[in-house]
């Protein structure tokens, strides 16, 4: 794993700091339930002792699912954040609603999230909000201090997004679980083509919403 990241697992959830100049950069933010302790791990990171104090220069969102999205609102007003997403997944987040824009039908997804609460827990609302910047496929993050670039991957979302590093770090969200026993693919063509775009990029390691990091060995055996 390359230097500067922090994983930080709230129940089954990646998100992922990232040392951007002069502060860090936060994939995604878990579920409202994980609320405290993902507050008193950034508090650890952006305040070490004998160290000038860190800013949270930018949350990133991978796509706009509770347990993604949860603590989005919170974090903004605690640590003057902006948050980033791609526009597809907006009103997923304007109106709480995961079900929004997904070419599944209603029962499909309402079963769907049911297992998704099951293996979660039971607490998967969050506070809606409206995001500050829209992100698109290609955009430089450099000027939030990240040597990076947005990818968008639709597939688990319409507006599911992946952040590649300079170093090869593909940070995918939930395009593609580490996680056995559960994954959802809302549009299976979007999918394998976001499959095939990433085959094209320079990718070494993955860094998934749920399980553990993977290289690019594993990604080619999984999908060859």
């Amino acid at each position: 794993m390359s230097k500067g990241i922090e994983v930080i697992d709230v129940g089954g959830v990646n998100c992922y700091l990232l040392e951007a100049d002069d502060g860090f950069v936060l994939i995604d933010t878990g579920f409202i339930a994980k609320r405290k302790y993902l507050d008193e791990v950034l508090n650890k990171v952006l305040n070490k002792p004998g160290e000038s104090p860190k800013k949270l220069k930018l949350i990133i969102l991978t796509h706009g699912d509770s347990d993604h999205a949860g603590n989005c609102k919170f974090l903004r007003e605690k640590y003057g954040v902006k948050i980033a997403m791609h526009l597809e997944d907006s009103v997923m987040v304007e109106k709480g609603d995961m079900t929004w824009n997904r070419k599944s039908k209603p029962d499909r997804i309402s079963f769907t999230f049911k297992l998704f609460t099951l293996v979660f827990g039971s607490n998967v609302a969050f506070d809606s909000f409206q995001p500050d910047i829209y992100l698109h496929d290609g955009q430089d993050l450099a000027e939030f201090g990240l040597l990076a670039k947005v990818i968008h991957l639709p597939g688990h979302s319409k507006g599911s997004i992946g952040v590649l590093t300079n170093a090869g770090d593909l940070f995918c969200g939930d395009l593609i679980y580490n996680f056995a026993g559960f994954s959802y693919i809302d549009n299976l063509e979007d999918h394998n083509e976001s499959i095939n775009k990433l085959k094209k990029l320079d990718v070494s390691m993955f860094f998934p919403g749920h399980g553990r990091p993977f290289s690019k060995r594993h990604f080619i055996k999984k999908y060859s």
